[in-house]
């Protein structure tokens, strides 16, 4: 038998989500008024994030529901549907936060301050409910029914899309939080010419990016938030 999909893998996606959308409206919030090199900074690291998170409901739409519904449809097929719900309900308050975000960039004023990190505070309670359930009742499916192989390719094929210079800062918020066994098996995943250094370099990547928009190297954990 082929060995399956390890569930802590999506927790550790997930956790890396939790902390860092979490973490964002009180960035947003100790932004001074009109410091704009500040604003732009941590526009930035919004984009990415949502970008990021994008990306994995995307894979999430075209990869893992349909496996589940052709291989257990009776057991997939209202979960699915209500996950793929759930995304779009992410998508539109991912919408919301994109057009204060947009505002306040330009404008960096109290009153566009305040809209977005309300938004953000929306986009969060959507996203917190929406991983749970993901993991309460779609990862054991997952679990029983996708291979490890399977996911691999699922992962890989995201990454062709991925700009290769953002690897090592990708990996190192995943890795922050992700349990060791998951983290040694994606890298052994990697490429060969990855394997040896990838773990220094993440480390080291997300440790500088951490100290410049959280004023520290080791940010609070998602189970501190």
């Amino acid at each position: 038998m082929q060995p399956r999909f390890d569930g802590r893998e999506m927790v550790m996606v997930h956790d890396m989500f939790r902390r860092e959308f979490a973490l964002l409206p009180g960035l947003v919030d100790e932004v001074p008024t009109r410091n704009d090199t500040r604003a732009q900074l941590v526009g930035d690291h919004i984009e990415a994030l949502i970008a990021a998170l994008d990306h994995h409901h995307r894979s999430e739409d075209e990869y893992v529901w349909p496996l589940l519904v052709d291989r257990c449809a009776e057991s997939a097929a209202a979960l699915t549907a209500m996950m793929q719900a759930q995304h779009d309900q992410v998508g539109a308050r991912i919408h919301e936060v994109n057009t204060a975000l947009e505002i306040w960039r330009s404008n960096i004023t109290t009153d566009s301050r305040k809209s977005l990190v309300e938004a953000l505070d929306r986009l969060i309670a959507s996203l917190r409910q929406h991983l749970i359930d993901e993991e309460r009742q779609v990862v054991p499916l997952m679990e029983q029914y996708i291979t490890a192989a399977e996911f691999l390719e699922m992962v890989r094929n995201g990454a062709t899309h991925a700009d290769p210079d953002g690897l090592p800062l990708g990996f190192g918020m995943l890795m922050y939080e992700g349990h060791p066994e998951v983290v040694d098996r994606a890298i052994a995943g990697m490429a060969a010419e990855a394997r040896p250094i990838i773990r220094g370099l993440a480390a080291q990547a997300f440790a500088d990016h951490s100290q410049r928009i959280h004023g520290t190297a080791t940010p609070p954990r998602s189970t501190e938030l």
